[in-house]
């Protein structure tokens, strides 16, 4: 630094507190081809840096994003230390000097760091931005500072190095000041969502950003005085300036080369994704476009500019005859004014438009089309194109026959379905209503198909539903309906007319004659000739105070009251009907809350050799509705078989029944075992057999103190299954008796091949014993084939002494019945055995 110099800056520096400048210092001076060059590293450097900062702010994973932060870090700090150790490089002094190199490089690590967090910072819009800015100042301004004194201090010189205060306090206000708004203009582009090789603000941003680091450098370099020392140190060789400002610039240059051809390279990979998508997508729109729709494409004048191909052949035009008409050519509106008027304002208001239009052909022919237009808009939101599809009418009104056809008949028969035989029942009756007229309505199902349908193949049964429907819609008048509501069950809707009920109701017995005989005749479907029959409930109808869900209700109503009648049969229905139907309807309703309300209670009838010895006892199961009162066994137990409620009931029996066995031991009370009457479809279960053994092993009952009761019905369609299950539960020490015998079929195979322990007689032989020689000749054969098999026998039914005695000269050995005790709830039961003898055999 010359004296003139020295002057120069005395007088400001006065302004600031310098008094005493050290007039022995040496003369310093700047290279400026150093001092350009690392100005220049520093452009580039931000300019590096910015593009690395962008591709971390939009990359797709945090891995990338690391990669890219941490890359930009490396190129901004490298940039700044070199930009500093070019421009000490650049200073010129009258004396050698020399630095320590690993020093100087791990000056560069605090700014990398610093670097890294700036640009993370940078990259978190949800930060507060003030914030962030005073933040990445501080954080810049002390790196800096620290890579300063770490240079300086590798400098090897025989001078003492002096530091004015104020100028290095002015250098770290330039800091503060003069980088934040490189930060701010840097921040703005990260955030900005399109990517540029380089605009105009990062290139002006970089620039600021070189001159903004270059000027903190210079300014506390203008505060660095160096003093010559009298001292001897070691002789220190000169460095080659030269030489080493330009490796570090090689290396520098090297790293922001790497920064800012890799982000391009990625940018350039990406376009070409983005152009083969692009290219993808122009494939599938090309694939679309030539749908079978015709489509036309014109400017926003709607002049045609493109059609497809299915527009040529449906009108017979080449493209090259359409191309710039208007598209109002092709249209024979003849209110061409209204309905352009009304497209246009569509198209400006919504976008898009939509309806019926009258198309002319090449050939002069006119057809009716379903056109839709809309709008397409550039990136400038103008309406720059706009799409029109054009349909046939007649494909629409196919498609509206299959459509009707689809939710109004049914796909197998063909017939009205549920939806369609409602609609012309609800017209019927407001016909009968209006004019005084009366209709029928015949409720059909078919007798036993489910056999059918699950013997054979389900497209047998389906050929059979095809066949009845053929049938039924042979017997109609042109006015009547027949309609499938589904599976095997039809309706005839006889349409409403004049005429007395009397003769109506004679016209209904004569149709329902005929279905059942049409319906009778065998079907001839592949291979197999098939008989079937229906059960058929009737209902007339006016119009007053019915609804069609009602009238279907009682119709439903006398079918099932036909189906009870033995099938193949009609009913015509009857409000008593109506009175039986709800009242079982009470019951399945009040039967399913009654295991919860503690309803079902079991009552016992004791089983006897003679008047005062008891041989076993049988559970008789009771219902005391709360609702109903006390129901018959007879009421609620077929009700509960139809419902599949009988497998919650007998489930409840059977531990009820294990729970008492224990209780009686527990009372000292000896009883030899205790019968329960098991359901078919009980017995059915998968897990009949399981379910038993689990239920006694939990109760901890001895499986021998069990008489499981079946019936006939139990095992007559599937004999095998019977065998197996009876064999099991036989062989864990559980027995069975066979109870209503002789009610049935009664085959002695089914006595000789399952493993009965006992039989019972009916009642219904033992009531008429005295007065019916028949049923006298029945027991005496019952008690002799029984003895011949060493099954256990006992009489149910047994009222009298009469019945008693002859039972007792046939040899029968035990008895049930009300000549010995009615069935008893457990108080009085537990009262009665403690004067009876149980027999523990």
């Amino acid at each position: 630094m010359t004296n003139d110099h020295l002057l120069l800056l005395i007088i400001p520096l006065n302004f600031i507190g310098f008094y005493h400048f050290p007039l022995n210092a040496l003369d310093i001076s700047y290279h400026h081809c150093g001092v350009l060059l690392s100005i220049a590293i520093m452009v580039l450097s931000s300019l590096s840096t910015f593009g690395a900062s962008e591709r971390a702010a939009s990359a797709s994973n945090m891995r990338y994003t690391l990669l890219w932060r941490g890359l930009a870090a490396t190129c901004m700090g490298v940039g700044i230390c070199s930009t500093h150790f070019i421009g000490l490089l650049a200073l010129q002094l009258p004396i050698p000097r020399n630095y320590d190199l690993n020093q100087v490089a791990l000056s560069a690590i605090p700014m990398i760091f610093v670097s890294y967090i700036i640009c993370w910072l940078m990259q978190r819009p949800d930060f507060n931005r003030l914030l962030t800015l005073a933040i990445s100042s501080i954080l810049f301004g002390g790196a800096f500072a620290t890579m300063y004194t770490m240079d300086i201090a590798a400098m090897k010189i025989n001078a003492d190095i002096v530091h004015f205060t104020p100028l290095i306090i002015l250098s770290s206000i330039m800091a503060l000041l003069c980088v934040p708004i490189a930060f701010q203009t840097r921040f703005a582009i990260i955030l900005k969502n399109d990517y540029a090789f380089a605009s105009k603000t990062q290139v002006i941003n970089s620039i600021f950003m070189g001159l903004a680091v270059a000027g903190v450098h210079y300014t506390a370099m203008l505060g660095t005085v160096f003093i010559p020392t009298d001292k001897k140190g070691p002789a220190i060789e000169d460095i080659d300036i030269f030489s080493l400002a330009g490796d570090v610039s090689l290396v520098a240059f090297i790293i922001m080369l790497m920064t800012s051809i890799i982000p391009h390279i990625f940018r350039f990979r990406e376009m070409i994704d983005v152009l083969q998508k692009n290219e993808d997508n122009l494939k599938i729109s090309a694939t679309a476009f030539e749908t079978h729709e015709s489509i036309i494409v014109t400017d926003e004048h709607l002049k045609i500019i493109r059609v497809n191909k299915a527009f040529t052949r449906s009108t017979g035009y080449k493209e090259m005859d359409v191309i710039g008409s208007d598209l109002k050519e092709f249209n024979a509106e003849d209110n061409d004014t209204i309905f352009y008027n009304t497209l246009w304002e569509s198209l400006k208001n919504k976008g898009n438009w939509s309806g019926k239009v009258n198309s002319r052909r090449k050939n002069g022919d006119v057809v009716s089309e379903w056109q839709s237009v809309s709008a397409v808009k550039n990136n400038d939101g103008e309406i720059s194109n706009y799409v029109a599809f054009l349909s046939d009418i007649k494909e629409f009104k196919i498609a509206e026959k299959e459509i009707e056809k689809l939710a109004f008949y049914d796909y197998l028969t063909g017939l009205p379905n549920r939806r369609l035989l409602y609609e012309r029942l609800a017209h019927e009756l407001n016909l009968a209503r209006r004019y005084q007229r009366a209709g029928v309505i015949l409720f059909l199902d078919l007798d036993n198909f489910k056999t059918i349908n699950d013997s054979l193949d389900h497209s047998i049964g389906d050929q059979l539903l095809v066949e009845t429907a053929k049938r039924l819609q042979s017997l109609l008048r042109d006015t009547d309906t027949a309609a499938r509501l589904g599976g095997d069950e039809f309706i005839i809707l006889g349409s409403a007319q004049d005429g007395i009920h009397f003769d109506l109701t004679e016209q209904s017995h004569v149709l329902a004659e005929k279905v059942i005989q049409a319906l009778l005749q065998p079907y001839y479907i592949g291979e197999h000739e098939l008989y079937i029959s229906a059960s058929i409930g009737i209902t007339l109808y006016t119009g007053i105070d019915e609804t069609v869900e009602l009238l279907l209700k009682k119709a439903d109503t006398a079918m099932y009251q036909a189906k009870e009648n033995g099938r193949n049969t009609y009913r015509f229905y009857q409000d008593s009907m109506q009175e039986a139907a709800d009242a079982r309807l009470d019951i399945d309703k009040n039967l399913r809350l009654a295991v919860s309300n503690n309803e079902l209670e079991l009552c016992y009838q004791a089983q006897h050799t003679d008047k005062e010895t008891i041989t076993g006892v049988e559970a008789l199961l009771r219902w005391h509705s709360k609702a109903l009162g006390d129901m018959s066994k007879t009421e609620f137990i077929a009700i509960a078989e139809e419902s599949n409620l009988i497998l919650v009931v007998g489930q409840w029996v059977l531990e009820t029944a294990c729970k008492q066995i224990k209780q009686w031991e527990k009372d000292d009370i000896q009883i030899p075992h205790i019968s329960i009457n098991i359901s078919a479809k009980q017995f059915h279960q998968v897990d009949f057999v399981s379910n038993i053994i689990h239920t006694a092993s939990e109760y901890h009952v001895d499986p021998k103190k069990l008489i499981l009761e079946i019936t006939e019905s139990v095992f007559l369609n599937n004999l095998e299954e019977a065998i197996d299950k009876m064999h099991i539960l036989k062989g864990k020490g559980f027995k069975f008796a066979i109870d209503d015998f002789g009610t049935g079929y009664s085959s002695l195979t089914y006595l000789k091949r399952l493993p009965f322990d006992q039989l019972k007689i009916d009642q219904s032989f033992v009531k008429e014993l005295i007065n019916r020689p028949t049923d006298v000749v029945i027991v005496k054969a019952i008690i002799s084939m029984a003895k011949g098999l060493n099954l256990d026998i006992i009489a149910e039914g047994i009222e009298t002494k009469e019945h008693f005695d002859f039972l007792s000269f046939f040899g029968c050995p035990c008895y049930q019945g009300f000549y010995f005790s009615k069935p008893l709830f457990i108080e009085e039961f537990n009262q009665y055995v403690k004067t009876r003898v149980v027999n523990k055999d």
